[in-house]
């Protein structure tokens, strides 16, 4: 019997499992919702421009073309992210020229924007497609994650003022994802290349706010930027 068209998918994906999943992916909507005010508050956007661009196309497909098989509520939780995402990449549009500091990308600023989010939205059907991923599309949102937590690391380095930025959005991600990351190890335990993406996000999720911490503490310079 296929159990996908339930609210929630507990024959494949045990009580446990679903809540670790679930519980991560609500952070995440949380996190979006703090960077969408924020973002209105200081016409700045926290979220690395490439990786927003990722991002929004990895939810673009899972939200339309690609369906996870964990339930309805999950999949309305995937849409309940572009939604959201679709308003965080509009700011990026409009604010994300801020964190670009090389003069020849800003001046085509959205122009290399919108195409590095159709590009990455052609690889991630392409991988999807192709039969790489999963069926909740896990192995390529942990691509996605990568970009974000690392170029997170970067950005933070070279902002000067760092008001714009949340360190709830800081926590909301890194437990959100560190909880998606247990329940990778325990639904994929045969599946490494994923195990070893989560591990990774996370521990440059805690660089990141190490980074943040001493920031606000003005305990460490910018490394680059240099129209600040």
């Amino acid at each position: 019997m296929n159990h996908a068209n339930d609210i929630l998918n507990l024959t494949d994906y045990p009580p446990l499992q679903m809540s670790l999943f679930a519980v991560g992916c609500l952070m995440w909507v949380a996190a979006y919702a703090i960077i969408i005010h924020k973002g209105l508050k200081h016409k700045f956007i926290e979220m690395p421009v490439f990786a927003a661009a990722s991002n929004f196309a990895w939810e673009f497909l899972w939200s339309t073309f690609f369906e996870t098989d964990m339930g309805h509520f999950l999949i309305w939780t995937y849409r309940a992210w572009l939604l959201l995402d679709i308003f965080i990449f509009y700011m990026v549009l409009k604010y994300g020229v801020k964190n670009v500091f090389t003069p020849q990308i800003k001046v085509h600023f959205k122009f290399f924007t919108l195409t590095a989010m159709f590009g990455m939205m052609v690889l991630y059907y392409l991988f999807t497609h192709g039969g790489f991923d999963t069926t909740i599309g896990a192995n390529s949102a942990y691509i996605a994650q990568l970009f974000i937590s690392g170029l997170y690391v970067i950005l933070i380095l070279q902002q000067k003022d760092i008001s714009g930025f949340s360190m709830w959005v800081a926590y909301l991600r890194t437990i959100g994802t560190g909880l998606n990351t247990v329940f990778m190890l325990i639904h994929y335990p045969q599946n490494h290349f994923l195990h070893a993406m989560g591990i990774i996000a996370f521990i440059l999720d805690a660089i990141y706010i190490t980074l943040f911490t001493l920031r606000r503490k003005n305990r460490i310079k910018i490394l680059v930027n240099p129209e600040q």
